[in-house]
């Protein structure tokens, strides 16, 4: 399985993340919250990820970018289980990835977070069968 994490992984279609807040399950780890769609991607991949810091929580706005590359960053380095479950099951996902806190973590906390959280979704990927 690849490391990279390219831009084929990035949800950009307007109409998909409309879907995914109508109707998506919500998965809790704080700081963050994840919304799940399990939904048909045009592309060979088994998610698309939206990840979203608001300027509501985190008001400047090289904070905000840290906290999006450092996310997009684990996200790529804990995807390989999730990856090889969607595969496995024949299932693509759309995911938004909340930051809900007020504070700025760091890396480590957010690492450990980041992971716990892929493994609530890997977890609730495994009951949608």
């Amino acid at each position: 399985m690849k490391q990279n994490f390219g831009k084929e992984y990035k949800l950009c279609s307007k109409i998909l993340i409309d879907q995914l807040f109508d109707s998506g399950f919500r998965v809790q780890q704080f700081p963050f919250q994840a919304i799940i769609l399990p939904i048909k991607l045009n592309k060979e991949i088994p998610f698309q990820v939206l990840i979203s810091v608001p300027k509501k929580k985190i008001k400047k706005a090289v904070h905000r970018n840290y906290l999006k590359r450092v996310t997009r960053e684990l996200i790529r380095k804990n995807k390989v289980n999730l990856e090889t479950l969607l595969f496995k099951m024949n299932i693509q996902l759309a995911i938004c990835i909340m930051y809900t806190s007020n504070e700025t973590l760091d890396y480590q906390l957010l690492e450990i977070k980041v992971s716990k959280l892929m493994d609530k979704i890997h977890t609730h990927v495994e009951t949608l069968t």
